[in-house]
C-alpha cells in the first residue's frame, strides 16, 4: 500500500455529476451522483484532489501487480474511511488524533488543525514549505512528534516482549502441571498393577497352607495295610482236612464256640 496513507488527509462523498445522454433522451436535467475521494494535505493547502472511488490509485497498483495482485482503488486503498462514508458515520482518520499528543498546548492543536494537520503522524511528515508554514518552532514540533512515534513503538516492542515471555510463562507452566498430572497417574497405574499382582500370590500361599494342613492331618491318621495272606498249603495236606477243622484266615480272628453240656 502507499507510503502516505497515514499522512494524507482522505474525505469521500458523493459528488452530482450532469447526465446529458440521460437529459436529452428525456428532454429534462439528468444528474448522476458519483462517489468521489478528496485528498489533501498537511500544511499544504495549494495541493489537492478528487478522483473517482472505484478508479485505481496509482502507487498502490503499481506495488500490488509487482507483488503479483491487481488494480487497488481509492476505496480499497482508504477502506476504513470509505466504509464510515458508506454508513454515514464521521469519518476516521488514519494515524494518532492531536488530541493524544501530550507535548501539544491546546492552542497549538488548533492552529495544526487550521492547517490540515490532524495526526501526529502527519506532523512528523512535515517537510519543505509546508513545515514552514507552521511559523516559528515549527521544527522543534517536528521532532517532538518524531521522538514522540519513536518512544511508542519503541514501548510497542516492550508491551509484545512482555506479552511473548507471559505466553512463555503460561505454557511452560500447563506443561509442567501435565507433566505432574502424567506422573501422578503412572505411579497410581503401578500400584494397581502391583496389587492385581499381588492377589495371585496370596491365593497361592492359601492353597498352599490348605495342603500343609492336608498333609499334616494325613500324617496323624494312621496308614492301613492289608494283612500278609499265607501262602496256600499242599493239595495233599489240604484234602485230608475236614471244613469244620480248616483253621481260619491269619486276618480274620478265631472264633469261639460254647461246649454243649452233656
Amino acid at each position: 500500500m502507499s507510503a502516505n496513507q497515514n499522512i494524507v488527509n482522505v474525505v469521500f462523498r458523493n459528488h452530482v455529476i450532469p447526465n446529458e445522454q440521460a437529459s436529452r433522451s428525456a428532454g429534462r436535467p439528468i444528474f448522476t451522483d458519483m462517489e468521489v475521494c478528496d485528498l489533501s494535505f498537511p500544511a499544504n493547502r495549494q495541493t489537492k484532489a478528487t478522483y473517482p472511488a472505484h478508479d485505481a490509485e496509482p502507487n498502490a497498483t503499481r506495488e500490488s501487480i509487482a507483488a503479483g495482485g491487481g488494480l487497488v482503488t481509492y476505496a480499497q486503498l482508504y477502506n476504513k474511511q470509505y466504509l464510515a462514508f458508506k454508513d454515514g458515520t464521521s469519518q476516521p482518520l488514519s494515524g494518532t488524533p492531536l488530541s493524544e499528543a501530550p507535548f501539544l498546548k491546546e492552542g497549538k492543536r488548533r492552529e495544526l488543525k487550521a492547517l490540515g494537520v490532524h495526526t501526529v503522524e502527519q506532523l512528523a511528515s512535515l517537510d519543505g514549505t509546508p513545515l514552514k508554514q507552521l511559523g516559528m518552532g515549527g521544527r522543534e514540533l517536528k521532532n517532538q512528534a518524531q521522538a514522540y512515534l519513536d518512544n511508542a513503538a519503541g514501548s510497542a516492542d516492550i508491551v509484545n516482549l512482555a506479552a511473548q515471555v507471559a505466553a512463555l510463562t503460561q505454557q511452560l507452566a500447563d506443561e509442567r502441571r501435565l507433566r505432574e498430572e502424567f506422573m501422578q497417574a503412572g505411579v497410581k497405574g503401578d500400584d494397581t498393577a502391583t496389587a492385581v499382582a499381588a492377589e495371585p500370590d496370596e491365593k497361592d500361599d492359601d492353597q498352599t497352607a490348605d495342603d500343609d494342613e492336608v498333609d499334616e492331618e494325613n500324617e496323624d491318621e494312621p496308614t492301613l495295610r492289608p494283612a500278609a495272606v499265607s501262602s496256600p498249603m499242599p493239595s495233599s495236606t489240604t484234602s485230608n482236612i475236614s471244613p469244620s477243622k480248616t483253621a481260619p484266615p491269619s486276618h480274620f480272628p478265631a472264633r469261639r464256640f460254647p461246649r454243649r453240656r452233656s
